[in-house]
């Protein structure tokens, strides 16, 4: 059987798939799986908002607006 702390660090370490895998066949570690992947989305979390670059876009998202109105 694997250590413990070898499994956490190979999830660390995976992809998605591999993640996964992980996360289905180590029942008692999923709260540590879970902390591991809450960590790793809150790092690439971003408050500003996306600016749409496409002008096609933006005039198609004022059209609906100035429908609505």
């Amino acid at each position: 059987m694997k250590n413990i702390e070898n499994i956490i660090e190979e999830y660390r370490n995976a992809d998605f798939e591999k993640r996964l895998y992980f996360f289905l066949s180590y029942r008692s570690l999923r709260d540590e799986f879970l902390e591991i992947d809450q960590s790793d989305t809150s790092v690439g979390y971003s408050p500003k908002p996306v600016k749409i670059k496409c002008r096609m876009c933006r005039n198609l998202g004022q059209r609906l607006i100035s429908a609505f109105k």
